[in-house]
């Protein structure tokens, strides 16, 4: 509802002036990382002449120290816990709540061209364990983020992203509001209302239901969550969503780009199927008895998915059996930036990335001729660093202007600064991997 290594990548090879250390003249005048907060080759990065010296403390004592460790311990969030904190892939921490990484991230991807809407909406899904507060949605630059680590790109662009967020959001809002009528019906309609407490996506995993809906000529679900529920009286019980696509509806969507949260009705062509996973024998009887017979009362006006597809969903089939194959496949692969499917760039790309490459070598001529100047380790990574700020500035736009912007606000928040910066120097390391693939240095 909505998930790289801290370590940034190596300076580009010798296709491009050799990048990545001072911010140049067009950034904030001050150390842009904070001691202690990110890898050591940030820190290495910060200027540290005329930095006024604080005198040596005197050593201390052995109850001294001892005493001061033990205060430093009792401030940890996470102190007598047993339970570890979570990875990914790409070492940052998890939430378990949404599989998602705990500090999002809002800041322009390393192979983003074109900026997003970094607000978030909030939902009206109420939260597991807290009082009053709702779930909220990712940003559009989240969502964007999110896709991208995930190699779930495929043929979206950031154009589509806004549309794509808010039929997202408006997924969720209806499929919150099968969940609370199937409580309704279970519990009773005078019930304490029930809360979401996680949630998790499961595309490569069919459910039985789906599977077995298949085998009877209905199409393959695009997607699959399991949400967890958390009741008035604090129990838990876990709900299984299926969505379908149907084609045949896609014309009577509404012509209006973004649809309204709450409407249901304004994303026709998205089937949603709801329902209480089977874990127990209880939960079996409340799908095959409790509801339909409140369905067959008319206490309810939930109206489940049917179950026999229609002919104009059976003719679906085979698209949605491609578009299964390439929810696996796209699990297993690297996402290839956009690119051609040979590796190759179309004409206009390289010529836009050609009249870059020009740019670079006039404006960022200065900082090339630090690097070759450059006489220790630390002279040669301020060098460098000044001068893959001043390629990004050009080849990266959106990047650049991110790490502008989160020194300018002198914003530390969840890593901020290492963030921005990792991604501009991912930025210019892609750039110069175009470069390279492309040969386009021959042509400039």
């Amino acid at each position: 509802m909505g998930s790289n290594q801290s370590t940034p990548p190596s300076p580009p090879p010798s296709a491009t002036p050799a990048p990545v250390a001072s911010p140049p003249a067009d950034l904030p005048s001050k150390c842009p990382v904070k001691p202690g907060s990110v890898p050591s080759v940030f820190m290495s990065l910060c200027p540290v002449k005329g930095q006024k010296q604080e005198p040596a403390a005197e050593p201390k004592k052995k109850d001294e120290q001892e005493q001061e460790q033990e205060q430093k311990q009792s401030l940890c969030p996470v102190k007598n816990q047993n339970k570890a904190q979570t990875f990914n892939v790409y070492s940052q921490p998890i939430d378990p709540k949404n599989n998602m990484p705990v500090h999002a991230n809002n800041l322009p991807s390393p192979n983003q061209a074109q900026s997003l809407p970094q607000t978030r909406e909030r939902s009206t899904i109420p939260k597991g364990n807290t009082a009053g507060e709702t779930w909220t949605y990712p940003s559009p630059q989240m969502f964007w983020n999110s896709i991208n680590r995930k190699n779930k790109v495929g043929d979206t662009t950031e154009k589509d992203v806004e549309t794509v967020v808010a039929i997202h959001n408006n997924m969720n809002e209806t499929t919150w509001k099968r969940v609370v009528e199937w409580e309704k019906v279970i519990l009773g309609s005078d019930s304490e209302p029930p809360k979401l407490l996680k949630f998790i996506g499961r595309p490569m995993d069919l459910s039985p239901k789906a599977r077995f809906k298949s085998w009877l000529s209905h199409p393959l679900p695009f997607d699959r969550h399991d949400w967890t529920v958390q009741r008035g009286e604090g129990s838990v019980v876990r709900y299984v969503i299926d969505y379908y696509y149907d084609e045949s509806k896609a014309a009577d969507n509404p012509a209006a780009p973004l649809p309204s949260m709450h409407d249901e009705s304004a994303v026709k062509s998205i089937m949603v199927d709801v329902r209480p996973a089977i874990d127990n024998p209880v939960l079996l009887a409340h799908r095959v008895v409790t509801m339909p017979l409140a369905r067959m009362q008319k206490t309810t006006e939930f109206e489940p998915l049917k179950f026999m597809p229609s002919e104009s969903l059976k003719a679906q089939v085979g698209e949605s059996q491609k578009t299964w194959e390439s929810i696996i496949s796209n699990n297993v692969r690297s996402d290839t930036g956009g690119d051609l499917p040979d590796g190759k760039m179309s004409k206009s790309e390289i010529d836009k990335v050609a009249k870059q490459m020009r740019s670079i070598k006039v404006d960022c001529v200065k900082a090339q001729k630090r690097v070759d100047d450059c006489k220790d380790e630390m002279d040669c990574a301020r060098a460098s660093l000044a001068l893959t700020m001043c390629m990004a500035k050009i080849a990266c736009p959106l990047q650049h202007a991110a790490v502008v912007q989160v020194l300018e606000k002198d914003d530390e928040e969840d890593g901020k600064v290492e963030k921005a910066l990792e991604n501009a120097v991912a930025c210019v390391a892609l750039f110069d991997e175009k470069v390279a693939r492309n040969k386009i240095n021959n042509k400039v």
